[in-house]
């Protein structure tokens, strides 16, 4: 007989006794379950790892946290987003009379997103331990199974429904299947974590080399995410389940454990000796966890294009070299029986490595007290790709699919434009950025931001700057975060950034997204 890995959908408590038919009669009740354990682990997978985009035009670390892509004017923060942006900035700073520096800024960014649903991580050990294998029966007889299957979710204990009344349990596993098919949907529309952090380094050669301005960038990432594919394929036929097992059974109450095939993927286990009966359904529902280690090395120019002084339009180009590390781990919902093994295999997952090269360009026309810009991301749109998966376990096409298309990763061509007003002596301004068509990162999520901030520069030198802004993904998890921040001592860069839904987390309510950006900024 051939056995396939299942998952528990139920449990059946059997007392069992002999009766006229010298079948055993029995009696269960159901107990539903009141929690959603393998939403919590589908989500909880990702904290044992950081993570962040692969470049910094996700969640821009430093006050572009704030302001977001925009030329804003803080210098070497400024120039780090439209290539043109440097020899903009460089050509407006020479002609107020200053002298045009060079700068670099470091900064650190944090931070951490949920999915949208309750109770993500209070019931993430109970999944494994109410989905452990019970030992199987002593001495089975020969040619019988032994009961070993690869765990799975405990859907709670049937007792009080009289047996052999299998209508009554095939009717209950026709519920289940259904139940369960559901929750594995919600699992993968809206059950995932992120954490996030990222080292960032834009230098600015501000004064004039070679008739414009230069920036150099180094960008260091982590990244990790877990989530699920569904597989809602499931066809149980009740009635030929119900045909089955009647022909099937004829147990006496010292009989050993006894698997009996329902079809459709689903069978059950009977132990008359412990009084159990367990459903198992053989799904490919999956836990995704991926994780990318990026680097990135960046060189632009930008100068004066119909340009007079700090006002026209200025362009620039920059060339940047990506050197990924990746990593990808699956598991199937019903193989899940030790979460802290689960969590090792994260941590000890095999990289492999791919690079590749991006190209971007931007231009930006500067008025008096007016800016518009455009900048072209990717414009080759580098792939990486990574490493296989074992999917030999696997039938369902279309989590196969899923699986197969998710090892590739593709840094898509995006469009940004931006525009801003500032006062006659520009300490005031406000600033509006648009993606103009979506893109991914390397877990796969859709971005497309729109970006609203203001600023005000003080000129005092323990308060430089302060600033407030709003970002709004227009695609994917269409989340909104509202950030501020501030520049003191003419050198700290201080942001925070804030999603405004909520959700609960083992009973506290928190919100979906938090980011913290740290920096310090230097001219030379």
């Amino acid at each position: 007989m051939m056995y396939r890995r299942y998952k528990l959908i139920g449990r059946i408590r059997l007392r069992c006794r002999p009766c006229a038919a010298t079948r055993p009669r029995c009696r269960s009740r159901l107990s539903r379950p009141t929690q959603l354990p393998a939403v919590a682990l589908a989500c909880g997978l990702a904290v044992v790892t950081a993570s962040a985009s692969a470049a910094p035009v996700y969640q821009p670390p430093g006050a572009n946290l704030t302001y977001g892509d925009v030329t804003h004017g803080l210098r070497t923060l400024s120039a780090a987003g439209n290539p043109a942006a440097a020899a903009a900035d460089a050509a407006r700073t020479e002609t107020a009379g200053e002298e045009r520096n060079n700068g670099f800024v470091l900064s650190a960014v944090a931070g951490i997103e949920f999915g949208n649903v309750d109770e993500l991580f209070n019931t993430l050990n109970s999944v494994t331990d109410d989905g452990k294998p019970d030992e199987p029966p002593p001495d089975p007889a020969p040619g019988q199974p032994i009961y070993k299957p690869g765990s799975g979710i405990n859907l709670g204990d049937i007792v009080d429904i009289c047996c052999p009344d299998l209508r009554a349990k095939v009717d209950r596993i026709k519920t289940e299947i259904t139940n369960r098919v559901g929750l594995l949907l919600l699992i993968e529309a809206e059950a995932y974590a992120k954490t996030f952090e990222s080292i960032d380094l834009p230098v600015l050669l501000g004064r004039d080399v070679a008739g414009g301005a230069w920036t150099f960038g180094l960008n260091r990432s982590l990244s990790s995410k877990s989530y699920a594919f569904a597989d809602s394929t499931v066809a149980f036929d009740a009635e030929a389940a119900f045909a089955r097992w009647t022909n099937q059974y004829d147990l006496a109450p010292d009989d050993p454990e006894t698997y009996f095939d329902l079809g459709s993927d689903v069978g059950v286990f009977v132990d008359p000796r412990s009084g159990q009966v367990r459903a198992f359904l053989d799904n490919d529902s999956t836990i995704v966890t991926k994780a990318a280690s990026t680097t990135e090395l960046s060189v632009g120019y930008g100068r004066s294009w119909r340009a007079q002084g700090g006002t026209g339009l200025f362009v620039g180009g920059r060339l940047n070299y990506f050197d990924l590390k990746l990593s990808r781990n699956i598991v199937r919902y019903g193989d899940i029986t030790d979460t802290e093994a689960i969590f090792e295999s994260i941590r000890d997952a095999d990289y492999i490595g791919d690079g590749g090269f991006g190209i971007d360009l931007g231009l930006l026309w500067v008025g008096d007290r007016a800016q518009i810009g455009a900048s072209l991301r990717n414009i080759n749109e580098p792939t990486f790709v990574y490493p296989d998966v074992n999917l030999s376990m696997y039938r369902d096409q279309t989590v196969i699919a899923q699986l197969i298309e998710d090892r590739t990763y593709q840094m898509k061509r995006q469009l940004k434009l931006e525009a801003s007003l500032f006062s006659q002596d520009r300490r005031w301004s406000l600033n509006l950025g648009l993606d103009a068509n979506d893109t991914t990162d390397p877990m796969g999520d859709l971005f497309q931001w729109l970006t609203m901030s203001s600023g005000w520069t003080t000129g005092n030198r323990w308060l430089q700057n302060v600033r407030l802004g709003y970002r709004k993904n227009l695609v994917g998890t269409e989340l909104g975060y509202l950030s501020a921040g501030l520049t003191a001592f003419r050198w700290l860069n201080v942001d925070l950034a804030t999603e405004l839904d909520r959700v609960d987390i083992d009973g506290d309510t928190l919100p979906r997204g938090l980011i913290l950006s740290l920096g310090v900024q230097f001219d030379f």
